[in-house]
Parts: structure tokens; C-alpha cells; sequence
């Protein structure tokens, strides 16, 4: 009953921690939250440049970076599955792919709630910033530098506030922190899922396509004049860091448990599974060879073998041998 609780108790906080940090990153990217000031040169032809639209726009961006690597790992766990007979490829894959999935969003939010954090705190125009917000300045234009905030903007193109306040957030760039972030997510699981397994040529191209995706999505934020090169850098090296702790924290590289020997300790036993409703992960059984022993005179060989929990707990030795008949 109290671990049933604590389970409760945990699950909720995780919602309410979760929630928090995602509604912050749209209140970002579409509230009216905006820099409080910052500083523009009228002389300054980097932000002089002409609005267009995006080459990449958000749906695709999303698209790209967390459906498409579901059903690319649905369908690689599916064709190359563990060596296990009591579930099927499909289930398998269905399983494993929804939880680097869930991996994958995870750390998807957290790039990009730090990433609109950063462009709220350093409030730097975008390379339209002048054809979008054309601030009443010019009286002020002598100055070498001028203090702007959202508020002084004319809005000559007649966009909606969250645009004109969007143009002054171009520090980093977050195409390039979430694209990025999902190519070193997908590189990294198809190194680990296909290298080797069947055409040599078929993971580095996979590898390649994804890597190309992360290029044209970065340079289209040039192209558009959404953002200057260094916003786009900032935010490659942003989303490629926090991808990599993604990879250690969450998804352990990638390394398959030993889910097939877990069942079968579990259907084995009645007992275990009764009083371990709870059966983690991280706490499997292992299959431990203590020794072998070898008869120099009728080559006979006898194994001793023990199934240890990590924790300590010894299994019952008839489920051991039920166990090692299978």
C-alpha cells in the first residue's frame, strides 16, 4: 500500500514538474512575455534585412524531430528485435520505440525551455527585426546605440504582438537546438540498432540522411532571416549537449536490458510476481556462471550456476530450475 502511494505521489509531482516547464515554453513562444529592453545601432545592417517566410516552419520541425524517429524506431525494432519468444516483433517494437520516444521528449522540452529562456534574457533583434518592428527612433538615430523595447515598435507589416516581440528573440536559434538534438538522438540509436546488421551502406545512409536534415533546417534559419550565424551555432551546440545528456541519463545509450530473462523469472514464479508488482528495470535477475569445472578423463563438464537479484534477493531454487530446463 505505501509503495502503491509513493508510486501515486511521484507520478503526479512528475506531471506537475513537467507541465510547469512546458507551459513556461509556450507561454514564451506564444504569450506576451518579451525582453525587457535591449540595444540597436540604426546604422546596423544585420537587422536591416527583408521579412520572408519560413522554410522550415514549426509543424515540420516537430514532424522531423519527434514523429518521424517513432516510426523509424517502430520499424527498426520491429525488423531487428531482441532474441526473445514470448512477445511479438511488433509488440516489442511498439514497447521500446515508445519509450525512447518518451526519452526523446523529455529531453526534446527541456532544450527548448532553455533555449526560449536564453531569448528572453538576451533579448537580440532578429535579422528583420527592422522591416517587422521599425521602432520610432529616428529622432534618436544620432546616438551610437539605443535603448529599444517591444513598445516602441510601429508595426508596419500590421503582424500580431506575438510576431513583433518573436523578432526581438533571435539568440539561440531553437530550429537548430531541436534539430539538432534529434539528429544526435537518431545517429547515436542507429549505431547502436543497425550497424552492421544486414547492407553496410544502410545505417550511415539513414545516419546521413538525418544529418543532412540538420543541416537545411540550420541554414534555412539564415536563408529566411530568422537568425544570424552565430544564433544558429549557439543553438547547434546547445541541443547537441543536451542530446548527449538525453543519451546518458535516459536512454543508457541505447543498451538493451535483459527484458527475455525477466519474463521468464516472472512466469516461473507466481509468488515473485505477486509480491513484486513492481518489477524494475534496473533491478533484473542475472544469470551469474560461478564455476566450471572441467574432467580431464571423460571430459564432463558440470556448471553451478545462481540467480541473484542485484539487490540481494535469492530466487526460490525451484524456480531456479524451472529457470535453467527452459
Amino acid at each position: 500500500m505505501w509503495n502503491s502511494k509513493n508510486r501515486i505521489i511521484r507520478i503526479v509531482l512528475d506531471i506537475v514538474l513537467y507541465l510547469s516547464i512546458f507551459i513556461t515554453g509556450l507561454t514564451s513562444l506564444f504569450g506576451p512575455v518579451a525582453p525587457p529592453y535591449f540595444y540597436i545601432s540604426c546604422d546596423d545592417p544585420s537587422i536591416r534585412r527583408p521579412y520572408s517566410k519560413e522554410t522550415v516552419p514549426a509543424m515540420m520541425l516537430i514532424g522531423f524531430a519527434l514523429v518521424l524517429p517513432f516510426i523509424v524506431m517502430t520499424a527498426l525494432e520491429w525488423a531487428v528485435p531482441p532474441s526473445c519468444d514470448g512477445m511479438s516483433p511488433l509488440r516489442q517494437g511498439l514497447r521500446r520505440s515508445l519509450r525512447y520516444l518518451g526519452d526523446l521528449l523529455i529531453g526534446f522540452v527541456f532544450v527548448y525551455y532553455i533555449t526560449e529562456i536564453m531569448k528572453v534574457l538576451t533579448g537580440e533583434p532578429r535579422p528583420h527585426f527592422w522591416n517587422v518592428c521599425a521602432p520610432n527612433v529616428t529622432s534618436e538615430c544620432h546616438q551610437p546605440y539605443i535603448k529599444i523595447t517591444w513598445k516602441d515598435c510601429t508595426n508596419p507589416l500590421g503582424k500580431s504582438k506575438r510576431r513583433v516581440i518573436d523578432s526581438m528573440k533571435s539568440f539561440p536559434s531553437a530550429h537548430a537546438a531541436l534539430s539538432v538534438f534529434s539528429t544526435v538522438f537518431m545517429v547515436v540509436y542507429i549505431k547502436q540498432r543497425l550497424w552492421n546488421k544486414c547492407s553496410k551502406l544502410i545505417a550511415p545512409w539513414l545516419q546521413l540522411m538525418w544529418v543532412t536534415w540538420a543541416i537545411v533546417c540550420c541554414q534555412s534559419r539564415l536563408w529566411d532571416n530568422r537568425h544570424h550565424w552565430w544564433d544558429v551555432l549557439a543553438g547547434g551546440l546547445l541541443g547537441g549537449f543536451g542530446c548527449l545528456l538525453s543519451l546518458h541519463y535516459l536512454s543508457n545509450w541505447f543498451i538493451r536490458e535483459e527484458d527475455c530473462l525477466e519474463n521468464e523469472v516472472i512466469t516461473a514464479d507466481p509468488n515473485y510476481m505477486r509480491h513484486n508488482s513492481r518489477f524494475s528495470q534496473t533491478s533484473v535477475k542475472r544469470l551469474i556462471s560461478t564455476t566450471s569445472e572441467t574432467d580431464n578423463h571423460n571430459d564432463h563438464r558440470q556448471d553451478n550456476r545462481e540467480l541473484t537479484d542485484i539487490n540481494g534477493f535469492n530466487v526460490p531454487e525451484e524456480t531456479m530450475f524451472s529457470l535453467l530446463r527452459l
